[in-house]
């Protein structure tokens, strides 16, 4: 596809934040896949360094201490010296907005993109999931609808971009962030210069 040409980030990643089952996954592997960048997955670097599962994560030693691991996570990306600095495509877990830390430090390290998605489709693509911890619920239509009327907001806080990713195809909305990052960082750069 043509539109994927190589984007020039200058080594700041392109971050896909939103609810579970949003696509940040799968858009994230198809941008990287055509865009030539490298994918970082948030939860499964997690699950590689602790050696567990998401939902053994949360079972075990609950959500605030998966919270403490996604801040110290981006910490690194956007502190240590030997953190990947190449351009990336960073897919975030969809939590990761609840601390304020969090919001600022994907705001400063790149180029933030909602991929807004209605309730109906959320359950439509999380209801049968086992890999879904806050889904382990007598109710789970109604924590997805708690979800995102408390995250919205803050979805909405941190990102450059939203997109209402609800009737679009994956490549549509591929299309939509490379060419939106691409502008975002042409201007980025020339603001700095």
């Amino acid at each position: 596809m043509s539109f994927c040409r190589p984007i020039d980030t200058h080594g700041r990643p392109i971050i896909l934040v939103g609810m579970m089952g949003s696509g940040k996954t799968t858009v994230g592997k198809e941008l990287s896949r055509l865009s030539g960048l490298p994918l970082l997955d948030m939860d499964s670097i997690i699950e590689e360094q602790i050696g567990k599962s998401i939902p053994e994560i949360f079972r075990d030693s609950g959500e605030a201490h998966f919270r403490a691991l996604e801040t110290a996570l981006l910490r690194y990306l956007e502190e240590s010296p030997s953190a990947p600095r190449e351009p990336t495509v960073i897919s975030t877990g969809g939590g990761v907005v609840l601390s304020a830390v969090n919001r600022r430090i994907l705001r400063r390290i790149g180029f933030v993109v909602w991929l807004d998605v209605d309730a109906d489709v959320v359950i439509e693509r999380t209801i049968r999931s086992t890999n879904r911890p806050l889904l382990n619920t007598e109710n789970p239509r109604a924590v997805i609808g708690n979800l995102i009327e408390k995250r919205n907001p803050l979805y909405a806080d941190v990102c450059h971009l939203r997109i209402a990713t609800s009737h679009m195809g994956v490549l549509d909305v591929v299309n939509v962030v490379h060419q939106a990052a691409a502008e975002f960082f042409s201007q980025s750069e020339h603001q700095s210069s």
